[in-house]
């Protein structure tokens, strides 16, 4: 009974280790081996399970250049990288080996390793994007988003929401009604889209504006709040209807996943410095925003420079975009008022 307790507490406690865990850093793999016994079958199902958890991490958080350079090691080399295994359900016979695994690999290994040999790694920043999207069956017509014949955004509100980096549709919610409508969407109106990223926690917002392409296929042109646009063509027969429109939300999302993966690791491997001060009536003011500081992840470190008198100067070494570091202080209360040679934080 004892050793049941004790089994039972450990699998609780590497339960909530693996909640604990970066979710790019964690990864389901199935395994089905056979070999000449069941031992050397269990053996050769880990190291596909172990190489497969860390190509599909290496997928989420660096190049192509990073992706075959882990390829390329050993099995044994590779299991250094694995911080644990959790079998959900297994199976074996004689010469066979099934399992269910959940694989966590261990960040700060993989990054030092990595950075060490210059790899790039993406720094998990600007990842939750929302998009509107907005259909027109004509380019003519008035632009639907709320509307039920909406078929664009119905195939957005059917697809699965990715993990690594979290595309999601605007929902159809009371205070989403509110502040946006599809022509706000359309006019990119700044005001709307600030409001609307504040309320649903978004790191950035994409307008889709989706028409049919004649008889075949759609154009869809792509406007992110931050300034980037591009437009896509989606092949496939008009009378295919909902297919259609799944079939482009799949392709533009993958686009999108894997432009953003490149932008995130262009812009974590340049470390920008400003020089801030930030005013305080209670030394506890500052130590609050020093933590705020310290808690975003693209920020590499704060080192102050100056104190007294109410006062404190500080110099913030980030990576990234501005724009991001501005946004992540906005949803910590702050705001960053750009004064020429320096900056000052002020709290909402």
């Amino acid at each position: 009974m004892l050793k049941k307790i004790i089994c039972l507490m450990l699998g609780l406690l590497f339960s909530m280790n693996v909640l604990a865990a970066d979710e790019r850093y964690t990864v389901e793999i199935s395994v089905d081996v056979t070999d000449n016994s069941a031992a050397e079958a269990q053996k050769k199902a880990m190291n596909e399970a172990n190489r497969a958890a860390i190509i599909a991490v290496a997928k989420k958080i660096t190049t192509t250049e990073g992706i075959n350079h882990l390829m390329n090691m050993t099995d044994d080399q590779l299991v250094n990288f694995i911080k644990e295994v959790a079998v959900a359900e297994e199976k074996s016979s004689a010469i066979r080996y099934m399992a269910s695994l959940k694989i966590v690999l261990n960040e700060s290994i993989l990054k030092q390793y990595m950075e060490e040999r210059n790899l790039p790694v993406m720094v998990s920043m600007g990842n939750n994007v929302m998009v509107v999207p907005i259909f027109r069956e004509f380019t003519s017509d008035a632009p639907l988003l709320w509307e039920n014949t909406n078929l664009w955004k119905q195939a957005w509100d059917e697809e699965p929401v990715s993990k690594a980096i979290r595309i999601f549709p605007v929902a159809a919610s009371g205070i989403n009604y509110a502040i946006i409508d599809a022509n706000k969407a359309m006019a990119m109106d700044g005001e709307a889209l600030d409001k609307l990223m504040r309320a649903n926690n978004a790191d950035d917002i994409y307008v889709l504006d989706a028409t049919y392409n004649g008889i075949e296929g759609l154009i869809i042109k792509a406007m992110s709040y931050s300034g980037d646009s591009y437009t896509y063509r989606v092949e496939g027969p008009r009378s295919s209807g909902a297919e259609l429109f799944a079939k482009a939300v799949k392709e533009v999302k993958a686009d999108m996943e894997n432009r953003i993966s490149q932008k995130n690791i262009s812009e974590a491997s340049i470390e920008k410095v400003l020089v801030a001060l930030y005013p305080y009536s209670q030394l506890s003011d500052w130590v609050k925003l020093e933590n705020d500081l310290q808690a975003i992840n693209v920020v590499n470190k704060v080192e102050i420079q100056a104190q007294g008198n109410g006062k404190v100067q500080f110099k913030l070494a980030y990576v990234g975009s501005l724009d991001k570091l501005i946004q992540a202080l906005k949803d910590k209360s702050y705001r960053l008022i750009d004064h020429g040679k320096y900056y000052s934080v002020e709290k909402y």
